[in-house]
């Protein structure tokens, strides 16, 4: 099995961040201060939901800058292209206006260009369907 290194590198900020807060927290408990009153509450579906908010928004920044690179990924990108009716080809360079290939009744491919502008509803309902699919591995 095939870790690529973006998973390991957040990892292992997780665990940093994880091991930094711990050290702060045991640091104040030593000294004897007391919690501050400007903490905010936030419920379990709050954070729940703001999970799968950023994992939805790696996931579509992820496609949209490599494409599709495992089954989860490939899951949302053909929902999306059965919702439009054709294939989206997430060009790896970066310009001003969004690349994507569709395929004619004669199974001939057919590369069309939108301005960035007016592909931000398909990253839109990308990003949608990331949170869906998001939402109910959470649940499994």
């Amino acid at each position: 099995m095939e870790i690529p290194t973006y998973q390991i590198h957040k990892v292992m900020r997780v665990y940093t961040k994880q091991l930094t807060q711990s050290k702060l927290l045991e640091r104040d408990r030593a000294s004897g201060s007391k919690p501050s009153m400007d903490q905010i509450s936030i419920s379990t579906e709050g954070k729940r939901q703001a999970i799968i908010d950023q994992v939805a928004a790696d996931i579509v920044d992820r496609i949209t800058s490599f494409g599709p690179r495992d089954e989860f990924d490939q899951e949302i990108v053909d929902k999306l292209e059965s919702e439009i009716g054709r294939k989206v080809d997430f060009n790896k360079a970066k310009k001003p206006e969004f690349v994507f290939n569709t395929i004619d009744e004669e199974n001939g491919k057919k590369t069309s260009t939108i301005p960035v502008d007016d592909s931000r509803f398909l990253i839109n309902r990308l990003e949608d369907l990331a949170k869906e699919a998001v939402d109910r591995n959470m649940e499994s």
